[in-house]
């Protein structure tokens, strides 16, 4: 064997090794235990650059936080009525929209990242609500068909936006990172079961069997409220 060979051989396994240790730490879980889920969460490498999205009060005592599925009928129908408790408390309380996209729901990991992509231009609500409101347009799609339905909606709300940017950002790394972010803040520290899952100062507003949306909604008012009055 000459040398030739031997460095060959050598280099070989040094990437061989390379490869096998980058494996072992790029397979090592994320430590999000040092974040707090009732607060507001700044923007890090971990979420991809890309901050929270708040309506109301951003620097509010109570911070009431969602996460939800763009698939889930439920959200859909929730949308609306936490836009009016928005609305109602816009001075005094901070809404935080996080997604948790359910496993089974074939497109709406793909709807958040529409979402994320149209917030990339500053329209992430108009596009969280315009989703819900035409789902039933994209929910059975696949591939380009897909895409084209996500476009459709962004240049509904987004008249002037780049629609080239906008497809570009579909399959950022960013935007994969604010989700997975998302998901595992979700399901480490606000142990969420469910979609839609809403938390008023960390604190869970349960929901049961019997109860309607309206319901729902109500009980989250009544923690605001609480929360309000300390």
């Amino acid at each position: 064997m000459n040398k030739v060979t031997i460095g060959v051989i050598v280099s070989i396994l040094v990437v061989f090794v390379a490869m096998i240790v980058y494996s072992s730490i790029s397979a090592q879980p994320a430590d999000y235990s040092g974040y707090d889920a009732s607060h507001i969460i700044s923007d890090t490498s971990k979420t991809g650059g890309i901050a929270e999205h708040v309506r109301g009060k951003a620097d509010s005592s109570v911070v009431v936080v969602e996460y939800a599925d763009f698939q889930c009928p439920g959200c859909a129908s929730m949308m609306p009525k936490i836009t009016q408790l928005t609305e109602k408390y816009q001075d005094k309380v901070a809404f935080v929209f996080r997604h948790y996209p359910i496993q089974g729901h074939q497109n709406a990991r793909s709807a958040s990242a529409s979402a994320e992509a149209a917030g990339m231009q500053g329209y992430f609500w108009q596009m969280a609500e315009a989703l819900y409101a035409n789902r039933t347009d994209w929910i059975y799609e696949t591939g380009e068909s897909r895409t084209d339905q996500f476009v459709k909606i962004f240049k509904s709300v987004a008249p002037d936006g780049d629609e080239n940017a906008f497809r570009a950002n579909l399959g950022s790394d960013s935007i994969e990172k604010k989700i997975n972010f998302d998901m595992k803040i979700g399901k480490d520290l606000s142990k969420v079961q469910a979609t839609p899952s809403f938390y008023v100062n960390g604190e869970a507003i349960p929901i049961n069997d019997d109860d309607s949306l309206d319901d729902y909604a109500s009980n989250i008012e009544a923690r605001i409220k609480a929360e309000l009055a300390k």
